[in-house]
């Protein structure tokens, strides 16, 4: 087909515009004026709206998992009164447990807190687990606890963190590792009901002009599922998989080697770690500690972290890491320190985050070849509430993007269902530096239009190693295009937070939003 329309962008930094592309076989054939030649005697299609844009990506998102199965409750922006009000009117899950997702203790009044003995009031004989909004802690109830097998004495080290009540009682709240005894024993979910939450994910993405995702944290048991898939031509959108790094199985994927697809659909060359927890759970691992005192979680001791990193990158596998603290940034940084330079310019090791980085440590993203996995509407919800748990001086070094620019690549993401999945929200945010209550936070290290948009296009495809296929529309690129009723570089970043997307064809087929 030839698609005609007065402002394409073929690319977003640096831009390059042009009035016609030629699609053949679901790629790029042309632009230009030989589009127009060469394609006379196709189907000529003149879509709507104020510009054609290369189809976004997702760099970190998760389109299953995290709580997100069926007859589970969300609980995002409720206060405690409300959760109580909500666990009034719940039903148990088919396999017997009340689940919640998206608590988020920032949102409620000072000391206002969930009690063990009203979740056990309510729920006396059904195990309870409600799971924080960063997926970093859970509130259980004292039936979850026993089946758990976690009593008074419970004890968990410095990967982990147990909730007790002034009298040294435990209180329901597992942090990080803590949480594993229970995790261990919640029901499985089945192959059925995570494809059916992976279709329904994507549909909403695509929705948003998003056409590749990178699932940022995948289990070895759900590759097969990927790849029947995928053999089915079935895979709703593009997919980069970020294999868990802790897996039982994981010794069975790296027997077989990273497999990547240059067709840019479905990619399994990347092993995901954590090094630290999340900031809202007081779990993000700090240079200094925070305000009461503590320091954060450290999720592998460093010279694991960094044994693991080198073995795997020397492998052949891409390592992507957690990190939110600016003490397990550094860590994160020695642990690919640890790799050939070699291995690492083929790989392109990824932090996933950078949300809060010390300056000394910014360079240090260049000298290693370290792609920037970030998340901008993080800033939007996390400085509400960061200056009450973080020094002045902290602050300062939280999402520092325009610190970070001239020494990496960034990808950008949403984090969902942890954060709001639509990319234009990031995208403003990442410009305008705004926060949930429309007050302005460190405006000097905002980003351009160009380098935000180019975060969630081109830059996107390099960190999955798809820079020669997706991220631009240029010849030989799949045609992933999306038709937007603004154009991102004219309107304000306030409008842009608005943008809708009016048309979207995923390697040149119409994609029904």
């Amino acid at each position: 087909m030839l698609i005609l329309h007065p402002k394409i962008y073929l690319t977003a930094d640096p831009v390059h515009v042009t009035d016609a592309l030629l699609v053949e076989n679901g790629r790029i054939a042309a632009i230009g004026d030989q589009a127009r030649q060469a394609g006379r005697r196709h189907e000529v299609i003149e879509p709507e709206g104020a510009c054609l844009f290369p189809a976004l990506a997702d760099a970190h998102v998760h389109l299953w998992g995290l709580g997100l199965r069926a007859q589970t409750l969300d609980l995002r922006g409720m206060s405690v009164a409300e959760i109580y009000a909500a666990l009034d009117r719940a039903k148990p899950h088919e396999a017997g447990w009340i689940f919640g997702i998206h608590w988020d203790d920032h949102l409620w009044e000072p000391h206002e807190t969930l009690q063990l003995a009203e979740l056990d009031r309510r729920f006396p004989d059904t195990p309870v687990c409600l799971r924080r909004v960063d997926a970093h802690a859970i509130w259980v109830n004292s039936k979850a606890l026993q089946l758990a097998g976690i009593g008074r004495e419970f004890v968990c080290g410095q990967d982990g963190r147990v909730g007790r009540d002034g009298a040294g009682n435990l209180n329901g709240l597992l942090v990080d590792r803590a949480m594993l005894p229970v995790e261990s024993i919640l029901p499985a979910v089945s192959e059925a009901e995570d494809r059916a939450v992976f279709e329904e994910s994507a549909r909403m993405l695509k929705r948003f002009g998003i056409a590749s995702a990178h699932m940022a944290w995948i289990s070895v048991e759900r590759l097969a599922m990927l790849q029947k898939m995928q053999a089915a031509n079935a895979l709703p959108i593009r997919t980069y998989a970020m294999i868990d790094g802790m897996d039982d199985a994981l010794g069975e994927v790296l027997a077989r080697g990273p497999l990547h697809d240059p067709q840019g659909w479905l990619s399994m060359r990347a092993v995901k770690f954590f090094a630290d927890g999340a900031m809202g759970s007081r779990g993000a691992h700090l240079v200094e500690p925070y305000r009461d005192g503590s320091r954060g979680v450290q999720i592998h001791a460093p010279q694991v972290l960094a044994e693991r990193t080198k073995n795997l990158m020397e492998a052949g596998w891409q390592v992507a890491i957690h990190a939110i603290g600016d003490g397990a940034a550094r860590e994160v940084l020695d642990a690919f320190q640890s790799v050939e330079k070699q291995a690492r310019t083929s790989l392109r090791p990824r932090l996933e985050h950078a949300q809060m980085v010390s300056p000394e440590d910014r360079a240090r993203f260049e000298s290693l070849q370290v792609i920037a996995s970030i998340q901008p509407s993080h800033l939007r919800n996390d400085v509400v509430w960061a200056q009450e748990i973080l020094r002045a001086e902290q602050c300062e070094r939280l999402f520092p993007w325009r610190g970070l620019a001239p020494y990496t690549t960034f990808a950008g993401g949403s984090d969902y269902p942890i954060d709001d999945p639509n990319p234009w929200h990031g995208i403003a945010t990442a410009i305008m530096r705004r926060d949930a209550r429309g007050r302005e936070f460190s405006v000097e290290q905002a980003l351009t239009r160009r380098e935000i948009l180019a975060a969630y296009t081109r830059g996107a495809a390099f960190a999955a190693h798809w820079e020669d296929i997706l991220g631009e529309l240029r010849p030989g690129f799949a045609a992933d295009i999306i038709a937007l009723d603004r154009d991102p570089f004219t309107e304000t970043a306030r409008s842009i937070r608005e943008t809708q997307v009016e048309a979207m064809w995923l390697a040149g087929m119409p994609v029904d939003l």
